[in-house]
């Protein structure tokens, strides 16, 4: 199911990030008091009562014909657009109209979207009737409201939602393979291995792809869209550059996929963000497979896969359940052994255990590990059934839901996965209180 998209756009400085960190909940953006300082996450979720939809923070709209940088921010800002449902189109209470604000309305008129104008920074109805008289030549609906202390955001929030659709079920011919990591791995060699021709466009520079590209491929006649995403680089260094705004697809792909592989530099090692990315792909709940590419350069007296295999999962510990391939993408090495690898993850994304064999489980689970005592008082555990899966979803019974902590099901996790697998596959826990008759 994909998600509704809103989309917040407007000049710099207008409290685009701040608006996007309420809606989404979390200090996904760096906020700073000076014009462009968006320099982290550009995609979130936010909800508002039963609506669950996805927001992006754009880049401040600026007008520079000359400027390269001005003009691929504004390219990736339409872009955002163009994939909304939903504008939110911000202006400062403070500063009044300005010119940008009028050429980009001019530019939204063109769409034909639903915007939804906001004037931003007015944080009481004494300041609503000083500073919005400025606005109303605009000719529009107005929403004024504070993203800093909350004025007029509820009112904002149920407009948004109101008449808002429910999201589109997406009709898949072929399974969807992101392939995510840090740039320079060798993401697109090894796209270019699976298709077996030069599609990407290859390069020693890291950052050569910039925006994620499907491509379809076959093995044994069975077809794969395999999507190439842009490198991911570390906060500082996406920065400054337009990669930031292709970091948003790359995020979009990695949530619209069914199995990430996530490549690694065998002859590197993993680093730091290695961990991020792979950590990424966890919290998206996507199947997954870890590729350590250009083991044709690793020393084989000094490293066995074996060897590499354990500091993988010593450094990816969260990711103990996901299997991981050694291949050359350079060479072809090995790369056909992705597509058997793709299939049982993607079997194990789908597998449902009866209710009978999971009691019987978590009866064996229980006896050789009860939970904790919650408030001196003995929790326990009546019940499981899996409820879904892609991912495999799994609802627990309880006399005591909060007595069950994060540390016991990561218990019945390792419990589960050594006695059903769940091969490269997350699985999801729902704790339940049963009520007393």
């Amino acid at each position: 199911m994909s998600k509704p998209i809103v989309a917040i756009i407007g000049r710099p400085n207008v409290g685009k990030s701040t608006l996007f960190n309420r809606m989404t909940g979390k200090r996904h953006a760096v906020i700073e008091d000076f014009p462009g300082i968006t320099r982290d996450r550009l995609y979130g979720e936010a909800r508002w009562e039963d609506r669950v939809f996805d927001v992006v923070d754009t880049g401040g709209f600026l007008h520079d014909p000359e400027e390269e940088f001005v003009k691929e921010v504004i390219k990736q800002i339409l872009i955002a657009v163009d994939e909304a449902e939903i504008i939110i189109m911000m202006m400062d209470a403070e500063s009044g109209v300005l010119p940008l604000d009028l050429e980009l309305i001019d530019r939204l008129r063109k769409y034909g979207k639903r915007v939804l104008y906001g004037v931003n920074k007015i944080d009481g109805p004494k300041k609503e009737k000083a500073l919005l008289v400025d606005f109303f030549s605009l000719g529009v609906d107005l929403f004024p409201f504070s993203a800093l202390n909350g004025y007029g955001y509820e009112h904002l929030m149920e407009t948004i939602t109101r008449g808002m659709s429910e999201g589109e079920e997406e009709k898949r011919e072929h399974p969807r393979i992101a392939i995510v990591g840090r740039p320079n791995v060798g993401k697109s060699t090894l796209v270019n291995s699976l298709l077996s021709k030069e599609r990407m466009i290859v390069s020693s520079t890291p950052g050569t792809t910039r925006d994620a590209v499907d491509s379809v491929c076959s093995y044994y006649r069975k077809k794969y869209t395999i999507v190439d995403t842009a490198g991911i680089r570390r906060k500082g260094k996406m920065a400054k550059t337009v990669e930031r705004y292709s970091f948003l697809r790359t995020i979009r792909n990695v949530e619209n996929c069914d199995v990430a592989l996530i490549v690694l530099d065998a002859s590197e090692g993993i680093v730091e963000l290695d961990q991020k990315i792979a950590g990424f792909v966890a919290s998206a709940k996507k199947g997954a497979i870890i590729i350590l590419n250009k083991w044709d350069l690793v020393t084989k007296d000094s490293a066995t896969a074996d060897d590499l295999k354990r500091i993988v999962y010593d450094r990816l510990w969260f990711m103990k359940h996901v299997p991981v391939l050694t291949i050359s993408a350079l060479s072809k090495k090995r790369s056909t052994k992705i597509f058997p690898l793709i299939d049982r993850v993607l079997e194990e994304c789908e597998k449902r255990i009866s209710t009978h064999e999971l009691n019987l489980f978590l009866r064996n689970a229980v006896s050789a590990k009860e939970p904790p005592l919650y408030r001196r008082k003995k929790v326990k555990i009546y019940y499981i059934s899996q409820v879904k899966t892609s991912p495999p979803g799994f609802i627990i019974f309880t006399n005591k839901k909060e007595g069950i902590k994060p540390q016991y099901i990561k218990y019945l996790e390792h419990r589960l996965r050594d006695r059903f697998v769940f091969e490269g596959a997350p699985v999801d826990f729902y704790i339940r209180q049963r009520k007393h008759k």
